[in-house]
């Protein structure tokens, strides 16, 4: 301090009460998907999680953006581990895909479902599935699923597929068995939900104090595996 200057000159808050303290902002929710890597270079590998026993684990890609990579993530660990896999778009598959990657998961000698999934030939080969259930004489277990989409579907089936059947109805019925999370519009709804659900837990955390807070974690980080909405209505 100066000589002989006044004490307020050196603390002009002198006489007047401290500014309210302001809470520091939340943090902004970090989002990653579960079991997605970064390739050095450009690129995205999915990690995934086959057998939580041995803790033994593929690596599959690469895919161009991490949206394909975590979709693949999903498609090997459920057809490895079924319903304890833990999925990032657990909602986007239908039981129809779900049992296709069972029997795939069941013919493994014959068919490699991470081949599958990396190089590009999974979707083509999911089609002749379909296109092959349905041209079954007897349905026998995929009874309920035909039922299902000719009886509660029939509008989003169309009246011109249902009249010309043949390849036009096979077409409906593999379009809408498709994976919701290859829709852009899908996975932006998804994400958005995600997103809410994040801020959500971190101002409870907040509000509790931070007391007995902690994050979910995945096999690369925080991911919506373990937030999946559990009855809600998909766009």
């Amino acid at each position: 301090m100066i000589s002989g200057a006044p004490a307020a000159a050196a603390h002009p808050q002198a006489g007047r009460p401290p500014p309210a303290p302001t809470a520091p902002p939340l943090p902004v929710p970090r989002f990653q998907y579960a079991g997605v890597r970064p390739i050095p270079g450009g690129g995205w590998a999915a990690h995934v999680l086959v057998d939580p026993e041995r803790q033994a684990y593929r690596t599959v890609g690469p895919f161009p953006d991490a949206h394909a990579a975590a979709l693949a993530h999903d498609r090997v660990a459920i057809a490895f581990l079924g319903d304890r896999a833990r999925a990032n778009f657990r909602l986007a598959f239908h039981p129809m895909e779900q049992r296709f990657l069972r029997l795939c998961r069941t013919r493994d000698g014959e068919i490699d479902v991470c081949t599958l999934v990396a190089d590009g030939t999974y979707e083509a080969r999911y089609a002749t599935f379909l296109r092959a259930v349905l041209g079954l004489e007897l349905w026998g277990e995929y009874l309920g699923v035909v039922l299902e989409f000719f009886l509660d579907r029939a509008a989003e089936i169309g009246r011109e597929a249902l009249e010309e059947g043949g390849e036009k109805l096979a077409d409906r019925f593999v379009e809408m068995h498709r994976n919701k999370a290859v829709d852009p519009r899908w996975r932006a709804w998804h994400l958005g939900w995600v997103a809410a659900v994040q801020k959500q837990r971190m101002e409870s955390w907040r509000g509790s104090g931070g007391a007995g807070a902690g994050g979910s974690s995945s096999e690369g980080g925080g991911s919506a595996g373990a937030m999946q909405p559990q009855q809600q209505q998909v766009p």
